[in-house]
């Protein structure tokens, strides 16, 4: 009978302690349900100057001078990762050719598989998104950007895809 009102006194202890623990550190929290992510969105904005880009991103006129201001476009691209927390996610992206019939040609060389950026979520799910400049080797041509998210750097367990809509160089 010791034993048991004992018990009954200290699991209520230990379960609230359990409970204050991750309201003050949310990030000790573990992570329920199935892991995973995706695109939430991949609009492109295509017959964009480099400068503009930069100047949407935050940097300043004196920065934005020094580089050079190649036309191209813009990905402007959101995703949500769910159960992914500390994990570090490569987001690449490759330029596609679309052939006059609509299919897929070929993917541009220099532009294949390019890191966007990292994404290391903090939290259980977490959304984010970037800009991106991708620029554009003709512009007599239509594309589109195939946006994948990996697992991790070596590129072998990819997360998402997404292409963005067809544009015109």
């Amino acid at each position: 009978m010791r034993f048991v009102k004992a018990l009954a006194v200290i699991v209520p202890i230990v379960v609230a302690s359990v409970g204050l623990v991750f309201t003050v550190r949310p990030g000790l929290r573990p992570c329920v349900g199935a892991s995973g992510a995706q695109f939430t969105g991949v609009p492109v904005f295509p017959h964009v100057r480099f400068h503009d880009h930069l100047f949407r991103s935050g940097f300043s006129r004196a920065q934005i001078a020094k580089e050079p201001n190649p036309l191209g476009a813009e990905v402007r691209f959101s995703y949500k990762t769910d159960d992914l927390r500390g994990a570090t996610l490569p987001v690449t992206w490759s330029l596609v050719s679309v052939e006059k019939d609509g299919t897929l040609g070929a993917v541009t060389r220099s532009e294949d598989r390019a890191l966007a950026m990292l994404v290391t979520p903090d939290a259980c799910s977490e959304t984010g998104g970037k800009d991106l400049f991708v620029t554009i080797p003709d512009s007599r041509k239509r594309y589109r950007v195939v946006l994948e998210l990996y697992r991790e750097q070596s590129l072998l367990d990819r997360l998402a895809l997404e292409e963005t809509p067809i544009f015109s160089g």
